[in-house]
């Protein structure tokens, strides 16, 4: 039960994002946008999910577990949460459908919190 706690703000945020990822697009404001701009979110939102979940990992263990042992963790959950994403875009809504170009802005933003994570995260500095 402990671990809810640890890892509450990246449940919350899965949440929120699994509700925006399904609304309509015609419930969403459209205007001010530019082309791109759907990949940045994604981008953004996996971003800000992956940094939650390490947050949570490095709570969780008390700062004990390795930069390896965490970054495989994190980064299976993320992969994860990304495909299922998409695949209930595919399946549970008839206005979204899955994209691979989704998939891999996904991945980036995986990729730019597991690389902050690797480069910025010292065990050793105590707050």
């Amino acid at each position: 039960m402990n671990w809810i706690i640890n890892y509450a703000w990246a449940i919350l945020w899965a949440i929120i994002m699994m509700v925006l990822l399904l609304l309509p697009p015609n419930n969403l404001p459209s205007v001010g946008y530019f082309p791109g701009f759907d990949k940045l979110v994604h981008t953004g939102c996996f971003y800000l999910l992956t940094t939650l979940i390490i947050f949570g990992r490095v709570v969780d263990t008390k700062r004990r577990a390795t930069k390896l042992k965490t970054f495989i963790i994190v980064f299976c959950v993320a992969s994860v949460f990304a495909f299922m994403t998409e695949a209930a875009q595919m399946y549970f809504t008839k206005t979204r459908q899955a994209d691979w170009h989704d998939i891999f802005a996904d991945y980036v933003g995986i990729g730019m919190a597991l690389f902050s994570y690797l480069l910025l995260y010292n065990r050793k500095f105590q707050y």
